[in-house]
């Protein structure tokens, strides 16, 4: 698993229990965003995205359209990327390994709540937590372990 383009981390609030865990390794599906085209439209086509809730790692996404569609239906949630998953863990009983301090490898990462993409390298948490250690080149290879792990 390359994760050369690992940049980005959403947080994912489903209103129910977990959200889109029914996808598996190479299924795609569509990542919504709440009202914000301008983030939805941050990673580029082929970036990867960690994907978070309720403390776990649950996906590795990789970004298919080059920009957001809409959805032409009603309700908030009604932007989307089309991402293809590229790792995935079994939401219904979420092992201890995928949790996200664990994968992240800092407890500061359980503080990003809001469903925004964030770019990793621009997060105070994260260059403190992995500017000492290699940056993002040394944090993918930490992830690439991680999840061969899970």
């Amino acid at each position: 698993m390359n994760l050369q383009h690992l940049q980005w981390t959403k947080n994912v609030k489903p209103t129910d229990g977990w959200a889109y865990c029914e996808f598996k390794s190479s299924e795609l599906f569509k990542l919504a965003w709440k009202d914000d085209e301008a983030n939805a439209n941050r990673p580029k086509r082929n970036d990867l995205i960690l994907l978070r809730q309720h403390g776990y790692v649950t996906h590795l996404v990789k970004v298919l359209n080059r920009q957001v569609e809409r959805e032409e239906r009603q309700g908030d949630f009604n932007l989307y990327r089309i991402v293809e998953v590229e790792w995935s863990i079994d939401g219904t009983n979420p092992p201890i390994s995928a949790k996200a301090d664990v994968i992240f490898g800092y407890s500061a990462v359980l503080d990003y709540m809001g469903g925004s993409v964030m770019q990793l390298e621009e997060l105070p948490t994260f260059k403190e937590a992995w500017d000492s250690q290699g940056g993002l080149s040394a944090f993918q290879d930490h992830v690439q372990s991680k999840l061969a792990a899970v």
